[in-house]
């Protein structure tokens, strides 16, 4: 028999020993998130592929209806009129498909309009468009032009709404979940021998597998679903699972962690019910390395405790929301766990141990974030005398010979000469800061500028004084003798290049072996 192992090239097994995470964030939680986010994201992507099937469908049973309207009430048969009367339209429709009919699905609005009410709502909505358009509402012609339009726009959305579905298809067939594991060829026959461990063993790494598999985050489809349908899209933690967007955070995040006063906890209370969404572990984390920004800048920060206070509260309401079980955020259930949270830890007079543990532990962060910061701090600074941060090292201008002297030699830029304009040209890409320290003629001003600038931009620039010939070489010497004797030996080395002739060349013929006497 042929064992078909295919289906396991869906599976992507992560090693969390090859997880790399902030020092200061904590691998374990990290590994939850990304497994938690696993499954939020197949249940984002299980809610719309529903929301999209619902759409389709009931744009097919618009369509049903319109087309219907369309072949009764023609030019031909003398009846067109009849489009643009409402109540013939809706007699018509309720004789001849079920008036009661409607979209259903769990995200559906019990209450949502019947598919022959929405028909009746576009010609109401048709006839305004037209008024708009200073056309005639009753004018037939005009309703059935409108309505042509109105279905061509429906087939295009429907068309972008197969696509995206497919998408989505693909997508879940691509990993593997438990809601995809059937049971295969079931036997009555039973060994008693047989020893059930090993499948139990077996069975267990295949869950624990399952836990860890599509590491890698796909991109959260956005799925907008008509307004007549009425559907709510249930509120989503917020996880930035691009590996760049670790640690940033969201504006509802920030201002519940900067903006709310630590000791105010009716406000925190109040503002986490209406933005439940930033209790999530990711959100969490990013606030916790925000008070290691401001407590770098500031020791004596106190935005630092107020951050950190902040983020402890986002910790413990998540962990008591996690012993739910529930991957996906669910209102009401996150609703009770905030009001269990403060009711039972912050404002019980009747234990008063609660809030004391709570503080405790925030007191426990804040000062693990004061000593790191300073260990951070004093790691850097060593750095930096050592030379070894990235960034700081620059380019300076010097002569390697104690006799020569370097100079800043500039290009005649009102010269026609071909060269001369070509040294101009190079001379005008150097950024003008440079160009002004060039114009002193100053190397001591030439070096203050490279100080500022980046080595590699320096190297850049080096390469522009190459091509105009910015920096010379100048002899320093030491009196005139020195000079003198210089100028006698240039004058006599051109003597004797003018008096020396070159031998004619002389090949010289090698004597080549006789391979024949060559043994291997």
């Amino acid at each position: 028999m042929v064992v078909d192992y295919s289906k396991w090239d869906k599976i992507e097994l992560s090693d969390d020993s090859d997880v790399e995470v902030h020092p200061n964030v904590d691998k374990k939680s990290f590994v939850r998130w990304k497994q938690q986010s696993i499954h939020e994201e197949r249940m984002k992507r299980n809610q719309d592929i529903k929301n999209l099937e619902t759409q389709m469908d009931m744009y097919a049973n618009l369509n049903k209806r319109v087309d219907k309207l369309l072949r009764t009430f023609t030019e031909s048969d003398g009846n067109l009129g009849e489009l643009a009367n409402l109540p013939l339209v809706e007699t018509f429709l309720n004789e001849k498909f079920d008036k009661n009919e409607k979209s259903t699905g769990e995200n559906v609005d019990p209450d949502i309009s019947t598919y022959n009410e929405m028909v009746i709502d576009l010609f109401e909505q048709l006839k305004r468009d037209a008024v708009k358009e200073k056309k005639d509402p009753t004018d037939p012609r005009v309703i059935k032009e409108l309505i042509l339009q109105h279905r061509n726009k429906i087939d295009k959305v429907t068309e972008e709404a197969k696509l995206k579905l497919k998408e989505l298809y693909h997508e879940k067939e691509m990993h593997i979940s438990s809601e995809d594991m059937h049971t295969g060829f079931d036997s009555g026959f039973m060994n008693p021998k047989v020893d059930t461990t090993a499948a139990d063993k077996d069975t267990k790494k295949i869950n624990d597998a399952m836990e860890s598999i599509n590491l890698k985050a796909s991109t959260q489809s956005k799925t907008e679903l008509p307004k007549s349908l009425k559907i709510d899209a249930p509120l989503q933690f917020i996880e930035y699972t691009d590996e760049k967007d670790m640690l940033k955070l969201a504006p509802e995040t920030e201002f519940f962690g900067t903006k709310i006063p630590y000791d105010n906890y009716r406000l925190s209370q109040e503002f986490l019910l209406k933005n439940m969404q930033i209790i999530s572990g990711q959100q969490k984390d990013a606030l916790m390395m925000k008070s290691f920004e401001y407590q770098m800048e500031d020791k004596n920060s106190p935005m630092t405790y107020q951050i950190i206070h902040q983020s402890e509260i986002l910790s413990y309401v998540r962990e008591i929301y996690d012993m739910k079980k529930i991957p996906f955020l669910r209102v009401q259930e996150m609703q009770e766990v905030i009001g269990m949270f403060f009711s039972k830890i912050i404002f019980n007079p009747a234990n008063s141990k609660g809030k004391e543990s709570f503080l405790e532990s925030v007191k426990t962060k804040y000062n693990h974030v004061k000593s790191r910061s300073e260990i951070i701090k004093q790691e850097q600074a060593e750095e930096s005398e050592e030379g070894e941060v990235e960034g700081v090292e620059t380019i300076q201008l010097k002569s390697l010979d104690d006799s020569a002297e370097l100079e800043v030699v500039l290009p005649d830029f009102d010269s026609k000469d071909e060269s001369e304009m070509k040294k101009c040209e190079a001379f005008n890409k150097i950024p003008k800061d440079m160009q002004e320290a060039l114009k002193t003629q100053n190397l001591d001003t030439v070096n203050k500028v490279f100080e500022t600038i980046h080595i590699d931009e320096a190297e850049r620039i080096l390469e522009l004084f190459n091509e105009a010939d910015i920096i010379g070489v100048r002899a320093v010497l030491e009196n005139e003798d020195d000079f003198n004797h210089i100028k006698q030996d240039y004058q006599q080395q051109l003597q004797n290049e003018d008096n020396q002739v070159e031998p004619p060349a002389v090949i010289e013929e090698e004597e080549i072996p006789d391979t024949a006497d060559i043994v291997d």
